[in-house]
């Protein structure tokens, strides 16, 4: 097996951290010889959130807002963990990203760039409803009610024409995951479409 490109997209609480986890577990035993990258702007944004410069300080303030941290952002901190560690021999999983059309944009010429071919876009389907039961079920400070109708009319009208812009581009190969199962009936649901 070739170094791959996995795109994972899905709303909040659809449990592709989980998918992303178990397909990391798989890659390390089938293709040991691979090493992997694994970028997540998540972690980023709490990196940038914790420090002591202006920008940590004004996207905190965008975070305790509930609202969606500006493009630049996300870009410059996938963009930089990309050129450090990328080179191009690692199956490269991209959770988190992209998050609206324009880093679409830019992810894409980031895969030309570092041509990466045939990227697999993962989309991990729930309902808004099992959306909903999973978010209050979990209970962290954001997942209110409101907070979390924000977060999937985001997903709704910033990510997935951000993924759909992907789709339309030659080089990936999209998989439409049905998410309401359980974790190891998605995580076979993938494999099985992925061919693995």
């Amino acid at each position: 097996m070739l170094p791959q490109t996995f795109i994972f997209a899905g709303p909040s609480g659809s449990g592709k951290g989980t998918q992303v986890a178990l397909l990391k577990e798989y890659l390390a035993k089938k293709t040991p010889e691979i090493p992997q990258f694994s970028s997540y702007t998540g972690d980023g944004f709490r990196n940038l959130i914790n420090g002591t410069t202006l920008a940590s300080h004004l996207a905190k303030e965008i975070q305790d807002a509930g609202l969606l941290q500006p493009e630049f952002l996300a870009i410059s901190i996938w963009a930089d963990n990309l050129i450090k560690n990328v080179t191009g021999k690692e199956h490269l999983i991209i959770d988190g990203s992209p998050r609206k059309p324009a880093e679409a944009i830019v992810l894409d010429s980031a895969m030309q760039f570092f041509k990466r071919e045939n990227m697999q876009i993962i989309e991990v389907n729930v309902s808004d409803a099992e959306t909903r039961r999973r978010l209050l079920l979990r209970a962290r400070h954001d997942d209110t009610e409101e907070g979390i109708g924000r977060r999937l009319g985001w997903y709704k009208t910033e990510v997935l024409p951000a993924v759909e812009y992907l789709k339309g581009q030659s080089n990936y190969r999209f998989h439409s995951i049905n998410g309401e199962q359980t974790p190891a009936e998605v995580h076979l649901a993938i494999m099985k479409s992925l061919e693995l």
